[in-house]
């Protein structure tokens, strides 16, 4: 649901840059009140895992393909605004290294995945929580959060693209909403998937330290990079299905980045190529997250 470069127009760039970052300053200044070794940690390692799994596009129907966004998982495991700044560093990293994402539409894509899509999806997982108790509300909670949030982050697309002037409200949101309420399931069941995992952890009264929490996430996230992301489906995703069925997809222009299409250049093997750049990426995520976290806490305990 990346928005490539052309497809918004600059008012409305600049509107959402101004709505996210309005948002992201309200997270930060949230994330001053947490512990700083232990969120920064937990974002680290959630933020690497994250773009890792955003990396695996698995098929769906009628030649399109999905991938996890991720923004429940973010929100159920961190709140909604560590949530919103890990999920920034991510769609930040894919744009500037990988060029997955336009950089005039940087902002939107941030008002969409990362604000809308953590906070829809942490009211919806609120919801189920408070409503159903135990481990049941914790699983009926993450679904709703998991299809919530793309539904959310597709519709607000929609209405960037209405607004811009791509094309009509009415098409381009059913359009979008029909493609990506399948994408919703199975965003659905990936997370319940691994909250219930989670949960049997938990139950199991394993508990993992800081610096486990911190390595088991970035070599898991890694080897995710590194040897599944290579064999992901190359069909077009959500927003490319939308936008080929609808005509519009030759406005998208290219956007400067270090290694495109998450391919190293000058690697003749190409699965090679996209390994190490799936595994940098990785490695920059899990830095650059864990870095903010401790930059953020860190005031807490000067003043």
């Amino acid at each position: 649901m990346h928005i490539p470069n052309g497809f918004l127009t600059d008012p409305v760039c600049t509107a959402s840059t101004l709505a996210a970052t309005a948002a992201l300053g309200v997270g930060f200044a949230r994330l001053r009140q947490l512990d700083g070794s232990r969120s920064s940690a937990v974002m680290a390692a959630t933020g690497a895992g994250i773009f890792a799994a955003q990396l695996v596009n698995f098929p769906i129907d009628h030649g399109t393909s999905a991938h996890v966004l991720g923004a429940a998982l973010a929100a159920i495991a961190l709140g909604p605004w560590c949530g919103m700044l890990t999920m920034t560093l991510v769609l930040t990293a894919q744009c500037l290294l990988f060029g997955d994402g336009g950089l005039s539409t940087l902002g939107a894509n941030i008002l969409n995945m990362a604000v809308a899509g953590t906070l829809v999806a942490s009211v919806f997982y609120t919801l189920g929580t408070r409503h159903v108790a135990g481990a049941k509300g914790k699983l009926l909670g993450a679904a709703a959060a998991a299809f919530g949030s793309v539904l959310a982050s597709a519709s607000l697309c929609a209405i960037e693209l209405a607004a811009s002037g791509t094309y009509g409200l009415a098409d381009v949101l059913s359009a979008m909403l029909g493609v990506h309420a399948v994408i919703g399931v199975s965003e659905a069941l990936i997370s319940v998937s691994i909250v219930a995992a989670a949960l049997t952890l938990r139950n199991e009264k394993r508990s993992l330290s800081t610096g486990r929490v911190m390595i088991g996430g970035l070599v898991l996230a890694a080897a995710v990079a590194g040897l599944v992301a290579p064999l992901a489906s190359t069909a077009p995703d959500g927003l490319e299905r939308v936008a080929a069925d609808l005509n519009f997809a030759s406005r998208a222009t290219s956007s400067y980045a270090i290694a495109p299409d998450y391919s190293i250049p000058g690697i003749a093997w190409p699965t090679l190529a996209m390994a190490l750049a799936g595994i940098a990426g990785v490695v920059v995520v899990f830095v650059a997250t864990y870095t903010v976290g401790r930059t953020a806490t860190a005031k807490v305990r000067k003043q």
